[in-house]
């Protein structure tokens, strides 16, 4: 018995880094065949609640980025300091512009659920930001209507980061009652448009409470609906701690969409030292645009 379990041990520790390099491979720079826009969904961990610094993550996120290069990308736990790392490394270069800045809290604050996008591909047409918490730099749904540059289709893309529900349960419990509603009103006021909602929901896929969301908000989740699925692994490991493929305990990220979207590609970035970079894994979507 021993040796079959260090046997099975040795057999892991093979085969893992395999599977990171098939991921890897099969993952790609460009869009995929058919699609039309990339949306990623990527929590960078806040320096302040975490206590791991900004510095030397920050080129490590930003080259996921360049190398990925999403036409949107829905940025969580994005405090002062990585918005301003990020303006250096992304923003001032030109590979991308801010959505969703400043939160409505009093005073210029940050806020940590925003976007980057590539203006070279898409033009920003419309923000807002709407609390689910008042005043709340991270409890928020943003919204943002890009516009693409090629063909001047719009769509839109919401991003959001409710409470976690071990910590704090009844405000977890709201939160997600109110990205519910606000997710029906934006289906509703852009009646139309692909709609796709991205973010850190704190909300695993095995809760009764994402059955719930996608039911009553009238959304599916891509990762689900993609033509090809490259990796579609948990999404939160902790930070420095290597993703692994076959792990699903953790899916917490999501990116959700409406009628108006057809997902050619999901994957789960695992490869190029996402575990120094955040406690969470990107993920994104290849869509076309109906």
């Amino acid at each position: 018995m021993k040796r079959g379990f260090w046997f099975a041990c040795l057999l892991a520790l093979v085969l893992a880094p395999l599977c990171v390099a098939k991921a890897e491979a099969a993952d790609a720079s460009e869009r995929t065949e058919g699609a039309d826009v990339r949306i990623m969904s990527y929590n960078i961990l806040h320096p302040d609640w975490s206590h791991v610094p900004v510095k030397g993550r920050d080129a490590l996120v930003a080259d996921i980025l360049l190398r990925y290069r999403p036409d949107v990308a829905a940025i969580q736990e994005a405090g002062a300091k990585w918005h301003k790392a990020l303006k250096t490394l992304l923003v001032d270069t030109g590979f991308y512009a801010p959505a969703c800045r400043q939160s409505n809290a009093e005073g210029f604050i940050y806020c940590t659920t925003a976007f980057l996008y590539n203006p070279q591909t898409v033009r920003l047409v419309e923000e807002e930001i709407l609390d689910l918490e008042i005043r709340h730099a991270t409890r928020v749904f943003s919204v943002a209507v890009f516009e693409r540059l090629s063909d001047g289709i719009r769509f839109v893309v919401c991003n959001t980061h409710p409470a976690p529900p071990e910590e704090e349960p009844e405000k977890y419990v709201r939160n997600m009652a109110d990205l519910t509603a606000l997710t029906v009103h934006i289906i509703s006021k852009y009646a139309g448009l692909p709609v796709v909602i991205a973010g850190d929901f704190n909300t695993p896929e095995q809760s009764e409470q994402y059955l719930r969301y996608m039911r009553e908000a009238g959304v599916r989740d891509a990762k689900y609906e993609a033509e090809a699925l490259v990796c579609g692994c948990s999404t939160y490991f902790g930070y420095q701690v290597p993703p692994d493929p076959e792990n699903m305990d953790s899916c917490i990220d999501h990116l959700f969409v409406n009628d108006g979207v057809d997902v050619k590609l999901f994957n789960a970035v695992i490869g190029h030292d996402v575990q120094q970079a955040s406690d969470h894994i990107p993920i994104y979507a290849d869509i076309a645009l109906k």
